[in-house]
Order: C-alpha cells, then sequence, then structure tokens
C-alpha cells in the first residue's frame, strides 16, 4: 500500500468511527441483566412452548376427564317406507296395496354413570403428578433460559469492555501519530515512524470496527433468546461482583434438595409408583349405572292390520365388570412397571454422582477463575503503569515508536484479559448456583 493509500484508507476509517462513536453516545439507555431476563421468561419461545404443555396437563388432570360425571345422550331416529303389499287370508280373501306410506318415528334419552373403580382416583392422582412434572419441566426451561441469558449478556459486557480497550488503544495511537509528526515537521524524527504510526492507526480502526460488528451479532443472539426484538438502542451493564457468602457446603446441601434434575427424577418415581398402584387395580370390579326413557311411535298405512302404535318406557339398570383372568397381562404389566421404578432409582444415583463431581468441578473452577482475576488486575495495573512511563520517555524522545506501541499492545491484551477473568468468574459464579438451584432466587 502506498502512502497516499494509507493515508486515505486511514481517513476513510476515522469518518466511519466517528460516526459510529456518535451513534453509541446517542444510546444512553442501559439495559440491565435482571430487565433482559424478565423479558425472556416472558417471551422466549421455549418458555412459552412449556406453559403450553402445563395446560393441557391441567387438562388431563381434571375429574371430567375420569367419568367422575355422569353422560347423557339423546337420539331420535325416524323413517318412513313407501310399498305395495298383497296378503291372502284362510277365508280366500285378499287385501292388496300398491303405494302403501307408513312412518316411525323413536326417540331415547341415556344417561351412565361409573359408581365405583377403584383406579379412577389413582388414575386421577396420577394425572396430577404429571402436572406437577409439567411444572417442574417449566422451571428446568426456565432455567435454562435464564443461564443462557446471564452467558449472552456477559458475552455483550466482555466485548464492550474489550471494546473500550481498543478505543482507547485507538486514542493513543493517534496521539502518537501527532507526536511523531511533530518530530518530523522539526527534523527530528524520520518519515518511518509517521508511516509505522499510520499503519498502527489502521489496525486499531480495523479492530475497533471489528469489535462493532461483534457487538451487533451478539445483541441479536440474546434477542434471539429473549425471543423479541429490541428496537430501541441500547448498552448494557458491565459491574460485576460476586457472593462472598458462597461456600461449596452449602451448594452441595441445596443441590441434594432441589436440583432440577433430581426434583424430575422423583416427580418420575412417583408417577411410577402410582402406575404400579393402577395396574393393582385392573382386575378389580367396577360398577355403573344407567337410566333410559324411550318413546316410539309408529303409523302405517290404511288398511294394515295395526293403523298406528306408541310405546314409553323408563328403565333403569346396574352393570358389574369383573374381569376375571386377562390371559397374565397384568403380571407383564407389574413386571414392567417395577423395572421402571428400579431404572429410575438407577438414574437418580447417577443424576446425584454427576451432579457433586459438576459442583466439584465448578468449584475449583470458580476458586481458579478468582486467582486468575487477581493475578489480571495486578498485570493491568503494572501494564498501566508501565505504558505511562514509556508514553513519558516516548515524548521525551528517549524511548522509541516501537518501544511505545509494545507498552500499548501489552496494556491491551492485559485489559482483554481482566475483562476475560472478570466473566469467566461471574459464570462460573452463576453455574454454582444453577447446580444447587439457587439460580432463579439470584434473580433480583
Amino acid at each position: 500500500m502506498t502512502q497516499v493509500n494509507s493515508i486515505r484508507m486511514a481517513k476513510i476509517l476515522a469518518i466511519l468511527i466517528g460516526l459510529l462513536l456518535s451513534i453509541n453516545l446517542s444510546a444512553q439507555k442501559i439495559l440491565t441483566v435482571d430487565e433482559v431476563i424478565k423479558l425472556a421468561v416472558q417471551h422466549n419461545y421455549s418458555v412459552q412452548l412449556s406453559e403450553q404443555n402445563i395446560k393441557i396437563s391441567e387438562n388431563n388432570a381434571s375429574r371430567d376427564n375420569f367419568g367422575y360425571k355422569p353422560t347423557v345422550n339423546a337420539t331420535l331416529n325416524p323413517n318412513a317406507t313407501i310399498g305395495g303389499s298383497t296378503q291372502q287370508f284362510g277365508n280366500g280373501m285378499e287385501a292388496s296395496t300398491g303405494t302403501a306410506f307408513s312412518w316411525a318415528a323413536g326417540a331415547a334419552v341415556n344417561a351412565n354413570y361409573l359408581l365405583f373403580d377403584e383406579s379412577r382416583d389413582i388414575k386421577l392422582d396420577q394425572m396430577k403428578e404429571r402436572l406437577n412434572l409439567s411444572n417442574v419441566q417449566l422451571r428446568q426451561t426456565i432455567e435454562n433460559t435464564v443461564f443462557q441469558v446471564y452467558n449472552q449478556y456477559y458475552i455483550i459486557a466482555q466485548i464492550s469492555e474489550n471494546l473500550k480497550a481498543t478505543e482507547e488503544a485507538l486514542s493513543l495511537s493517534r496521539k502518537r501519530k501527532e507526536r511523531v509528526q511533530l518530530r518530523y515537521d522539526l527534523s527530528q524524527g524520520s518519515r518511518l515512524d509517521i508511516l509505522n504510526a499510520q499503519v498502527d492507526i489502521s489496525r486499531d480502526s480495523v479492530n475497533y470496527l471489528n469489535g462493532i460488528q461483534q457487538i451487533e451479532n451478539a445483541k441479536r443472539d440474546l434477542e434471539v433468546l429473549i425471543g423479541r426484538t429490541i428496537e430501541e438502542d441500547y448498552n448494557i451493564e458491565t459491574n460485576v461482583s460476586y457472593s462472598p457468602s458462597l461456600t461449596k457446603e452449602a451448594i452441595e446441601t441445596k443441590a441434594l434438595e432441589q436440583n432440577v434434575n433430581i426434583l424430575l427424577s422423583d416427580q418420575l418415581q412417583q408417577i411410577n409408583q402410582l402406575e404400579l398402584d393402577v395396574i393393582d387395580k385392573i382386575n378389580r370390579p367396577t360398577i355403573g349405572a344407567n337410566a333410559g326413557l324411550n318413546y316410539n311411535y309408529q303409523q302405517n298405512a290404511p288398511g294394515a292390520f295395526i293403523t298406528n302404535s306408541t310405546s314409553s318406557g323408563l328403565n333403569l339398570g346396574l352393570t358389574l365388570n369383573w374381569n376375571l383372568f386377562d390371559g397374565g397381562q397384568k403380571k407383564i404389566l407389574e413386571e414392567n412397571a417395577k423395572i421402571n421404578m428400579e431404572t429410575e432409582s438407577l438414574t437418580r444415583e447417577q443424576i446425584i454422582v454427576e451432579l457433586r463431581r459438576d459442583i466439584d468441578n465448578a468449584w475449583g473452577n470458580y476458586q481458579n477463575a478468582l486467582y486468575i482475576l487477581n493475578v489480571e488486575q495486578n498485570s493491568l495495573e503494572i501494564n498501566r503503569l508501565n505504558l505511562d512511563r514509556t508514553s513519558e520517555l516516548f515524548n521525551a524522545g528517549q524511548a522509541s515508536s516501537v518501544d511505545f506501541r509494545q507498552a500499548q499492545l501489552n496494556l491491551l491484551q492485559s485489559e482483554i484479559g481482566y475483562n476475560l477473568s472478570r466473566y469467566q468468574a461471574k459464570l462460573l459464579e452463576l453455574e454454582l448456583l444453577y447446580l444447587s438451584g439457587d439460580l432463579l432466587d439470584s434473580i433480583e
């Protein structure tokens, strides 16, 4: 790239960055993580789908679904006949009709009610437990969504902080360019220093533009988790704090009581137990009652032996249904139900083992992250002092442009490392809360 092209490209980048800075300065709204989580819980598609499943479970757990109310149905069956007939009697006489018309109608109202079924109450209890299962599954969906929102929010925060560091680096590069230009004008510097400074400005400008694009992409990913587009431009809160009262023992205790995976396993085991109770009642007798009111009317053609007739009546009855032998199906169902209970018991044990491992890993990573955060913070302070000192020497002509640029890059990398350690530590803390089942309680 020639000198003229390099200067032209730098001017174009400066204009673009100036426009982006003016846009960012006009974005005054700060969207907190709690506000984002509230929006996600309200609009996230996975959460909404889980809520739809709860509505179905509520309908299935209704008493109306298990015959606690009688059923009533009515029937009406009118019909007509047109036809001829010939009748011969024993005395030699004959009766004949060519186009006789007759019609009849019947109406009935019948009611049925299941008086006694031992399995009915258990099936209803089972559906209520499935409703509880749906509620736990909704909680699981919300917890997963909230954790994903936290993760994406702090990704944006990290990129935002890195962007500030890049902006500071760009500002320093411009000041350096002005300094070497002044030296050159005073015949105290070289043209090479100006070109190197211009190249560094271009590189820092590109890094800044890439940071802007990364934030835009990350915000779109966040909006997908929220389930809606945020039309108004916004910034986010980049400050984070850590819980000083967090202990591994408390996390383990709470996890065994309220971790969502354990709660799901317990709920499934309860459903399996009720399924075994339902199977136990399969061959028990059931008693039903029925009542019916019937009315029939028939009108025959003139000349018929019976010209018209009516009948009506009320009938009442009881029905006893008792399956004395089902060919061994009940035994198979019982065996399968017991196997399912044993399987779920093993699954729960596996969940606990894996949960303890995850807590140990997360706690170790969290402590390591806090230590690294402290190291990165000290490194940042040292590199900031180093840049200040190098800047003084550079302005006094006692340090080269290369020395200044290296100190500048060291500070930039230190700021990026510090930002990474800040949000990694926070996400690990949130992971511990997630494992303990306290994540939702941590939301303000």
